[in-house]
């Protein structure tokens, strides 16, 4: 084990601050004793001790043992029952959290280096964990964006579950396209998900219904707004909350949500998806002006449904991410089909007649007629001929 883990010649253990020796002989004790308990089957590869756990993070998913070792609070014996979740954790902090029991709980901040994934800043705080029924949460008080942090850890995530990374806060929002995504510190639901198609699924399966899995959260979204509104102690009788092709929800003709999401190569197929969304739910009125959105300008659930007090943000935040995982289970069942009635009847442009921009070349106008069973959008062409359209974007009609 000596020979396994040298001495750091460089830095005292950024963690506990020791000298490189003090530091080397209090995890040498810990890992002769766990060695002992767990069995490890798998050899210690050398490596700077400070720098592979603080630093670099190489490694990490494979070496339990020295993360346990160096963080000795937990029990040898109840370690191994730690080690799926400790193999399913997305980042260091969360199997800091994991090792010492206390998955579920905010753990004080640690320093991370800038461009070394998570935020950018010298201290960023600990995640909360928490699991149920299918699916893992993870919270952070900030980040710089929950999309890009799924994007960089989706492979260190159990593949067979649900995983849910959200945020107070987020330091580099991103929209579709490139844009931003403006967000004003706990007033707004930020949160990414990661799954994976089940492995048994046809790959033509996977490939039809994937693209449509923005109209299913978005679905869930609406669910959980118009659960949110009428806790409203003065619910708004005129409040319309509706979804606008393609990833978008709107709310009395104001966007109040967007949806992003991508496709995941993995074994050859793409099964795995990252999808997430940003809720706007207690910014006022006066703060949604400041955005410049002349087509669809912003709201807020407070904002439009005139309440005076802020709603509960981490509960609309659980009633949405509960009812995502529901409606996947149906969607891996029964496809987008399952869908598409409940989609029409919420799409705001159905019926109108609306500008599409195909590609660079081609603009057509025609009737919006909702979407086929295939998730296609299909037009009614000037010449009585109906058109569907696997992409494109809707533009304004000068």
């Amino acid at each position: 084990l000596a020979q396994a883990i040298p001495i750091c010649p460089i830095s005292p253990c950024i963690h506990c601050a020791r000298p490189p020796a003090l530091c080397l002989a209090r995890t040498l004790a810990a890992t002769v004793a766990l060695v002992v308990a767990a069995r490890v089957e798998r050899s210690i590869q050398a490596s700077c001790l400070c720098h592979r756990f603080f630093g670099s993070g190489i490694g990490l998913r494979s070496r339990p043992l020295l993360l346990r070792a160096t963080w000795p609070s937990a029990s040898s014996a109840a370690l191994p029952a730690l080690y799926p979740a400790l193999n399913r954790s997305p980042d260091l902090r969360l199997r800091r959290q994991l090792c010492a029991g206390r998955a579920g709980v905010e753990a004080p901040a640690m320093a991370t280096r800038s461009g070394e994934g998570g935020s950018a800043s010298s201290t960023t705080p600990a995640p909360r964990v928490e699991s149920e029924g299918w699916f893992d949460e993870v919270h952070f008080a900030e980040i710089d964006s929950t999309q890009s942090y799924v994007e960089r850890e989706h492979e260190s995530f159990n593949q067979a579950r649900l995983t849910v990374v959200s945020a107070d806060h987020q330091t580099v929002g991103r929209g579709t396209r490139d844009r931003t995504w403006e967000a004003r510190k706990g007033k707004t639901i930020l949160v990414t998900f990661y799954f994976r198609f089940p492995p048994d699924q046809p790959t033509d399966f996977v490939n039809r219904n994937a693209p449509n899995v923005t109209k299913v959260l978005s679905l869930a979204v609406v669910d959980s707004l118009r659960w949110a509104s009428g806790s409203n102690p003065h619910p708004r009788a005129d409040l319309s909350i509706n979804m606008k092709w393609p990833n978008d929800v709107v709310a009395n003709g104001q966007k109040i949500a967007g949806v992003l999401a991508r496709a995941v190569v993995h074994k050859g197929r793409l099964d795995g998806i990252i999808i997430g969304t940003g809720v706007n739910i207690n910014q006022t009125s006066e703060e949604m002006a400041l955005i410049n959105r002349p087509v669809w300008p912003a709201t807020s659930l407070r904002a439009v449904t005139g309440s005076t007090e802020d709603f509960d943000v981490a509960a609309v935040r659980r009633r949405l991410v509960r009812s995502f995982g529901a409606e996947l289970q149906t969607f891996f069942a029964g496809g987008f089909p399952a869908f598409r009635s409940r989609v029409n009847d919420l799409e705001v442009l159905i019926g109108t007649e609306v500008r599409f921009r195909v590609s660079d070349t081609e603009v057509i106008d025609g009737v919006f007629h909702g979407v086929d069973e295939d998730g296609l959008i299909v037009l009614r062409l000037p010449d009585g001929r109906t058109r569907p359209l696997p992409s494109g974007e809707i533009i304004p009609k000068l």
